[in-house]
């Protein structure tokens, strides 16, 4: 004898990951000569936000103290600072920092020969883990360049610093944010963007050889939840 078994519907609900779109939001960037901080204001909006703050200086003891924005210290990212001899890259970063106009401020130890420092903010950005691994690099040539590890979704900022001479120009893959020559003439100083790949290369051209330290990291996008909906209907006799 058959049964006859009504329409039986169930709905299951399951979290699906789903990634926000990470975007740009501003940028600022400043220089100073013979210094022992260094002021920049930059303008912050949007959710989710990310600030990436890298700092380029030549001296030959004194040391980056940190720097703050809005009075909220930066966190130095992991194996985001290196040095070539005096010439100097250190990068920073700031979860949710405070929207509105506001000043970021690097410290020295001591007076600085010479120091151009950048930063941008995101949107759509993870609050938890907001930076992927950093990269550093190092070297003498008309090509810096350094490559970390990303992904699609995420962009990869990153700073330059290089000794003054010649005309620097970035990767034609990139966006540039910043691109200056430091107040005393010693350094150029470069930040710029791209949209992150398995592997990503940021890279600059300098019409001579110098010297050079530069850094990466990838900014990750916030994770979000999502549902889907799934409806499983079956008849029996």
């Amino acid at each position: 004898m058959w049964l006859r078994v009504l329409v039986f519907a169930a709905l299951l609900l399951l979290p699906v990951p789903s990634w926000a779109q990470l975007a740009f939001d501003a940028t600022a960037s400043c220089a100073g000569t013979g210094v022992s901080s260094l002021t920049c204001a930059h303008t912050v909006s949007g959710s989710n936000r990310e600030l990436v703050n890298w700092v380029s200086w030549y001296h030959s003891f004194n040391t980056l103290s940190g720097s703050t924005y809005n009075s909220v210290a930066l966190t130095a990212i992991p194996s985001g600072s290196n040095a070539n001899g005096q010439y100097h890259i250190d990068g920073l970063h700031l979860i949710a920092p405070a929207t509105g106009t506001n000043n970021l401020v690097a410290t020295f130890s001591g007076n600085v020969f010479d120091v151009g420092m950048g930063s941008v903010s995101f949107t759509g950005a993870d609050q938890t883990t907001p930076l992927g691994t950093a990269v550093t690099a190092t070297g003498t040539s008309t090509t810096p360049s350094v490559t970390v590890s990303s992904a699609a979704g995420e962009i990869v900022v990153d700073g330059l610093a290089i000794v003054h001479g010649g005309t620097l120009t970035v990767g034609g893959s990139q966006t540039q944010r910043w691109n200056a020559i430091a107040s005393s003439g010693f350094i150029k100083y470069g930040g710029s963007t791209q949209a992150g790949a398995a592997s990503t290369t940021n890279t600059w051209t300098n019409s001579t050889s110098q010297v050079w330290a530069q850094g990466a990291v990838p900014v990750k996008p916030v994770a979000v939840s999502a549902s889907s909906r799934f409806t499983l209907t079956g008849i029996g006799p």
